[in-house]
């Protein structure tokens, strides 16, 4: 189903079923929290990962991030409201 994350968190995202979104938390975050996926059964390619930005900045935009890569795995570091959430690694 879909979730809110929440920071220091592993995410192995399962989308054979469908297209899944998870909301990134949107209070309480200190510049170098951080959120990991993984998709599990590598159908992001067939089934997007929607990573839903709730108010919040992903790499300076004000758009959600929709992951469509099959087998991808990346993470996610909180800098500031001016910069949002930033991919740090993939």
């Amino acid at each position: 189903s879909n979730i809110t994350a929440s920071v220091w968190n592993c995410y192995f995202v399962d989308t054979n079923g469908g297209a899944r979104t998870i909301t990134l938390p949107n209070s309480g975050l200190i510049k170098g929290d951080t959120i990991r996926f993984f998709d599990l059964r590598k159908t992001f390619d067939s089934n997007a990962l929607t990573v839903a930005r709730n108010s919040k900045r992903i790499q300076g935009d004000t758009s959600n991030l929709t992951v469509n890569t099959e087998g991808a795995a990346f993470e996610l570091v909180w800098h500031s409201d001016s910069y949002g959430w930033r991919i740090f690694s993939i």
